[in-house]
């Protein structure tokens, strides 16, 4: 999901439902010499008539090449090398559910979304 259609995807569910948040956050990933950003995540969250749902659109660099380094010393463990590119981008979009049982949001697939929006 480019720009475009999720700056349209927002307009459309903001004319329908209230917004309680909206919001651009880092991804970081842990890697052996330290946390890095490895891309960023906007999310939307909207009241709706079955309760607070949260759409997340991931956005991160295509993965070019993975490399495993192995080591046959004990007590260590195997890294893997990234290689990502400069220029294409790959998009993600999850949907979950505030849980007011658990206090936490539970993932959502796109078939259940159907009795939702």
């Amino acid at each position: 999901m480019n720009d475009e259609r999720w700056e349209q995807l927002k307009t459309n569910i903001k004319k329908k439902f209230s917004v309680l948040e909206d919001k651009t956050e880092d991804l970081m990933m842990d890697i052996g010499e330290g946390t890095v950003k490895q891309g960023e995540q906007n999310i939307l969250v909207v009241q709706t008539p079955a309760g607070k749902i949260k759409l997340a659109r991931e956005i991160r660099p295509r993965v070019l090449e993975k490399k495993l380094h192995y080591t046959h010393q004990q007590g260590k463990s195997a890294t893997m090398e990234y290689k990502f590119s400069e220029t294409e981008k790959t998009y993600r979009l999850r949907f979950s559910k505030w849980d007011e049982n658990e206090f936490d949001w539970q993932e959502l697939k796109a078939e259940d979304l159907g009795g939702i929006v």
